[in-house]
């Protein structure tokens, strides 16, 4: 038979034949511990190799079993995580919509003749700078042309077209926009206006002022409620710069409005008030 001509089995027989008829030959003479002791050298080899076969198999089983310990501990903190970002999310929504609602209620506190429709932005015109932008309030909501727009911190602009249940605003900064306005400190007076050459930089200014008034950088400039359109006392903005009409001999001053257009989520609209002026 071809397995007895393997020069492996060959020698494994014989040493296994050695390993079973040794120790026993010892063992009969008397030498127990004698062949106990062989048997014990001769083979410690495989039963290191068999120990550390078996503790290779143990501890990739324990390593199998970690990583899918691990592998589930992390599936369930991302779940976690996520539920947090979530709950993070809807908080911070609540917070937003409670400071709408405070901002509303302050503007209500602070100027009670005044009746008012909030709405949200819902488009506004590209570039740099807003000149004008679209609400979702219209005719439905009583919005009608010419109706102030405002915020907590101060004029926006006006209504200039409006639909069912949308209208749209023009700003400040816009060339067809001017606002009555004064400067409480000197109590000088003029009109602020949007100025074509302006609007990039998003700036207004104050034309037309006695070259000898009492005009500084840093004067905080109010609505002075002359006109039909604006209420008085509405912040319109800060005199950010000053200089010398070269054809009039007037001043013209630069203003930096209160409100950031590029900022704007909602808005309200004066849509009554009493009138009344500087």
């Amino acid at each position: 038979m071809r397995i007895f001509q393997n020069k492996f089995f060959i020698i494994c027989l014989c040493i296994a034949l050695v390993l079973t008829i040794v120790p026993s030959v010892f063992a009969v003479m008397g030498y127990k511990s004698l062949a106990k002791n062989i048997v014990g050298t001769i083979t410690m080899p495989v039963r290191w190799v068999a120990t550390v076969i078996s503790d290779g198999f143990a501890g990739w089983g324990k390593y199998f079993g970690n990583m899918k310990a691990l592998n589930e501990e992390n599936k369930a903190l991302i779940e976690e995580n996520a539920a947090l970002k979530e709950q993070l999310k809807e908080a911070e929504l609540i917070e937003k919509e409670n400071e709408r609602l405070r901002d509303y209620l302050d503007m209500k506190n602070q100027y009670p003749s005044f009746s008012m429709e909030e709405g949200m932005v819902i488009s506004h015109s590209s570039g740099n700078y807003i000149t004008n932008f679209t609400i979702n309030r219209g005719t439905l909501h009583g919005i009608a042309v010419n109706m102030p727009v405002v915020t907590k911190e101060g004029i926006v602009g006006y209504v200039v077209e409006v639909g069912l249940n949308w209208c749209m605003v023009s700003t400040l900064i816009e060339t067809a926009t001017s606002v009555g306005a004064y400067i409480p400190r000197s109590e000088v007076v003029g009109i602020v206006s949007g100025d074509y050459s302006m609007r990039q930089e998003g700036t207004c200014k104050i034309g037309y002022i006695d070259a000898s008034a009492d005009v500084v950088v840093g004067d905080t400039v109010y609505s002075s409620g002359t006109g039909s359109v604006y209420p008085a006392n509405l912040k319109i903005g800060t005199v950010t710069a000053i200089e010398v009409d070269e054809y009039n001999r007037t001043l013209v001053a630069t203003v930096t409005p209160a409100v950031d257009f590029s900022e704007l989520k909602w808005v309200m609209v004066i849509t009554g008030y009493e009138m009344g002026g500087i």
